[in-house]
């Protein structure tokens, strides 16, 4: 018996030692992004103060929420610091020690830091030449009606094939830890994936949306600077379900084991609850992954064949091919030729090919159900909203999403499209010297290509000549193409956009080969 009471004293002494050794440690110090590394430890963070808000659910508690971003880094920590909310904050842009223990609860991770001596300002402040979310959340009136230049991150992920987003621009990479949200609507089309959680520079213009109560920033797609793109998200099956839509078009990680039931795939947690629907990458079905375990990587989609949430395996692969890939959920424009009234105020999905050129400044044109003029039975009104930055050629494959609407001025349908992916441009069309207008018509406005020398008259125009004749074409270029015609010494190809121009007294009409 006496051992036994040994044994429980030696283990209470064991037990108050590791504790006052875990009162008395010194934290350590750890990168801003290596936080998550740390659950339910307490730890020091140095960094750059971005951000603050004071008790942030007005509910009368000494709480000071903090953004802390690594110094030049992209990473930033959510601080909750529980201290008088009067407590006086450092200046925006102030270095920091921060201590803190990190919390994490419902996929949100934060540093609870408590009491005065948390929070350590370093003698050192960084100058920011971007405006903060900050500075405009204390007073937007400051910043109304004109432009401004914002550093923060992106809430959604941009797509290449949609014209018009909207989102928030943020003080934190992960929505759940923001501070500070303003709603941001995007026009035009960005070149490729920018991921959510990117760090950017956007130059916008603010102003007040009298319709929804709200500040907004309008930003044009080519005035958005991608600092450092997004991390992948890693999800955690303790995360409750319905905040799986908050994540939809992130590229997202997950673990588990992928079974195939029939046409259904599936990823598989621990739990028996624990799934995730799956749609398959053509490499998956190939290696038929059915049973394999691991970290599984992609795109959280919508799937509308499932009405859930689904892993997209194959959707980066689907962006890059765009024709042809359309599933079971395209509808076919001769129906709605067909029965018009019963699609108009409807969106669907489409594919078809552009017929003639639409240029970057037009936003109205044709898509057909066929390639070429012999291949098409049906041709339709198409109008996109919102910008596309080059040329769509004619023959261009197209896959849409659009609205069906009646113009009762023009008396036809009009597919508005507000999303769309294009295929490959088709090559440009052959131009044999001697066929003459009647047939060079047809290719006004179109790629072209046609064999010649470059020459210049003595009025400083250009021609691609057909050798050993007279017949010529105009060229417009920068001016230089017949002198490099010179050292080349032999007739070249030359592609260019087939257009049609007065001369210059303004009587007569040419084509001309546009290279520029």
């Amino acid at each position: 018996m006496a051992k036994l009471w040994v044994m429980f004293f030696t283990s209470l002494l064991l037990v108050s030692a590791m504790n006052f050794y875990a009162v008395i440690r010194e934290p350590d110090m750890i990168e801003i992004d290596e936080i998550r590394n740390y659950p339910r430890e307490t730890v020091k963070i140095e960094g750059v103060l971005t951000s603050y808000i004071r008790d942030p659910y007005g509910e009368g508690a000494d709480r000071i929420d903090l953004q802390v971003q690594e110094i030049d880094g992209h990473s930033v920590a959510k601080v909750r610091w529980n201290v008088d909310w009067n407590n006086d904050v450092p200046p925006i842009g102030t270095v920091v020690t921060v201590e803190g223990e990190v919390s994490e609860w419902n996929g949100r991770i934060w540093i609870q830091s408590n009491g005065y001596g948390a929070i350590v300002a370093k003698n050192r402040v960084i100058e920011f030449t971007e405006t903060k979310l900050v500075e405009v959340g204390r007073n937007p009136q400051a910043f109304a009606n004109q432009s401004i230049t914002l550093d923060g991150w992106l809430s959604e992920s941009l797509a290449p094939d949609v014209t018009y987003h909207s989102l928030y621009v943020m003080d934190n990479q992960v929505y759940g830890g923001a501070d500070h949200l303003l709603y941001m609507q995007v026009e035009g089309r960005v070149m490729e994936w920018v991921e959510a959680g990117s760090h950017v520079i956007v130059n916008g213009w603010l102003q007040f949306d009298e319709r929804s109560y709200r500040w907004r920033l309008l930003v044009q797609a080519t005035e958005i600077e991608v600092l450092s793109q997004g991390e992948t998200v890693y999800i955690d099956w303790e995360t409750e379900p319905y905040t799986l839509t908050y994540e939809v078009g992130k590229l997202v990680i997950i673990d588990g084991i992928v079974v195939n039931d029939g046409d259904d795939w599936w990823i598989h947690g621990d739990a028996p609850t624990d799934r995730l629907c799956m749609l398959p990458s053509p490499e998956d079905l190939e290696n038929n992954i059915s049973g394999q375990s691991g970290e599984w990587g992609g795109r959280l989609a919508w799937s509308t064949d499932e009405a859930e949430v689904c892993l997209d395996r194959g959707y980066v692969e689907a962006l890059q091919h765009p024709a042809g890939q359309f599933g079971d959920d395209i509808t076919a424009m001769k129906e709605v030729v067909e029965d018009p009234f019963a699609y108009i105020g409807n969106s669907y999905q489409f594919e078809g090919w552009i017929t003639d050129p639409i240029s970057p400044d037009y936003d109205k044109g044709y898509v057909g159900d066929g390639p070429g003029y012999y291949d098409r039975e049906t041709k339709l009104r198409i109008e996109f909203v919102g910008e596309h930055a080059e040329w769509i050629e004619a023959d261009q494959a197209i896959r849409f999403n659009a609205t069906v609407l009646w113009s009762e001025g023009e008396g036809r349908i009009v597919l508005e499209a507000r999303s769309w992916l294009l295929g490959e441009a088709p090559d440009a069309s052959v131009l044999n010297w001697g066929d003459g207008y009647n047939s060079w018509k047809w290719d006004i406005g179109k790629l072209v290509q046609i064999t010649g020398e470059a020459v210049m008259d003595e009025n400083g125009d250009q021609w691609i000549s057909r050798s050993g004749s007279n017949e010529r074409v105009c060229l417009l270029g920068d001016g230089s193409e017949a002198s490099q015609q010179e050292q080349i010494g032999e007739p070249i190809d030359w592609a260019g956009r087939l257009t049609m121009t007065e001369d210059s007294v303004g009587n007569s009409a040419q084509f001309c080969i546009d290279i520029r």
